[in-house]
């Protein structure tokens, strides 16, 4: 497998994870630490699903 089918590989993995975790943290009404500006920020998971759900579009 080239460099470049493995690095793309990997990205969609770690996508698929990191969005199945913001589900999980959505139905329990949980909060994730995101980067804004350059700084942390606390925002619901639903909302993060709803802007990567968007950016896909």
């Amino acid at each position: 497998m080239k460099y470049n089918e493995l690095l793309k590989l990997t990205e969609k993995a770690l996508k698929v994870a990191v969005h199945e975790e913001l589900l999980k943290k959505s139905k329990l009404g949980q909060y994730a630490i995101v980067e804004r500006n350059g700084k942390p920020c606390r925002i619901l998971a639903s909302e993060i699903i709803k802007e990567m759900d968007s950016n896909r579009h």
